[in-house]
């Protein structure tokens, strides 16, 4: 059966000239970074993408994907489960081919935050923390992201969030990915709450998807609706500012996906300086909300196109 997005928290315009849509693949024109303060381009902002193709444990696996929109993406975003094992080759093999990988590792339940910070998960956090180390290339680590869906305890987070920091004191590598969901900055204003501060965060990021809503307000809602606040915060903390997950539903009428991407890519560009890192989610499920967030259905249609616009987009390449 394939799982929804909700399943991995535990909770249960048109195309560019010149774009290709498959044949040659363009490779990332970025140079390799070596270590996590390159993760930073000094202009534009890096694409990347989880990319569903029947994996159930949360193993992003780009490359169909890649191919049929001609260009390689920059960073490949794989879920990894708390206690689970490791997608260790997964994440080598995107070094070697240029990728950046991101990690969402969950936490679990609040319950589990409370045994994390009385010590009794110390062996797998060193483990974890040794690993990424020994991969030597720098990564994002996206600890127990959409938290302000979860947990309720925002000084048990915090506490929580510093200690497992400190743990990856020997990975300097690790980029740490502080990432609620875009209403903790805008609409629940629960953001400041869970901060643990400067010192422990790397980058600031938010989750943010544009679906059909019963309510005009919220029906396909405007990238720049959902994220400006959330940029805003990222700008005051001084951190680099990224999208750690966002699709457009697919609706019966595929330009709605085409559209939304294309109007986002050109406000990105004009009014998020902060925003460094735009992360899709490419993937269907059967939960309740549908989760119809691919680009590529139809194959080759407006949806696609405007993806691939994304992808050739020099400023979604930076080198």
């Amino acid at each position: 059966m394939s799982l929804g997005r909700r399943s991995f928290l535990g909770v249960a315009g048109g195309v560019a000239a010149g774009v290709a849509l498959g044949g040659t693949l363009t490779p990332s024109a970025a140079a390799v970074p070596r270590d996590r303060s390159e993760l930073i381009p000094s202009s534009g902002a890096h694409l990347g993408v989880y990319a569903y193709a029947g994996n159930d444990a949360g193993v992003s696996q780009p490359e169909a994907l890649e191919s049929r929109i001609g260009h390689q993406l920059r960073i490949n975003h794989c879920f990894h489960h708390y206690g689970t094992a490791p997608h260790t080759a997964r994440w080598q093999n995107d070094i070697a081919a240029g990728r950046i990988p991101m990690i969402s590792w969950g936490a679990g339940p609040q319950t589990r935050l409370q045994e994390i910070a009385d010590g009794l998960h110390d062996d797998e956090i060193s483990g974890q923390a040794t690993l990424l180390a020994s991969l030597e290339a720098p990564l994002f680590l996206r600890f127990t992201w959409e938290f302000d869906l979860r947990y309720t305890d925002t000084a048990l987070f915090r506490e929580v969030w510093t200690y497992v920091h400190a743990k990856f004191a020997g990975a300097p590598n690790v980029a740490f990915v502080w990432c609620p969901t875009w209403r903790a900055y805008r609409e629940t204003f629960k953001a400041d709450a869970f901060y643990p501060g400067d010192a422990f965060v790397d980058w600031i990021a938010a989750d943010a998807y544009a679906r059909p809503h019963t309510d005009p307000a919220y029906h396909y809602r405007p990238f720049d609706l959902m994220m400006d606040t959330a940029h805003a915060f990222a700008a005051d903390h001084g951190k680099p500012f990224m999208v750690g997950e966002t699709g457009v539903h697919r609706a019966a009428v595929d330009p709605v996906q085409a559209a939304w991407l294309t109007t986002t890519r050109s406000v990105v560009k004009s009014s998020y300086p902060q925003l460094k890192a735009f992360v899709y989610f490419h993937r269907d499920g059967d939960a309740p909300d549908g989760d119809d967030w691919r680009v590529t259905v139809p194959d080759g249609g407006p949806a696609q196109q405007a993806f691939a616009a994304f992808a050739h987009d020099p400023y979604f390449d930076p080198s």
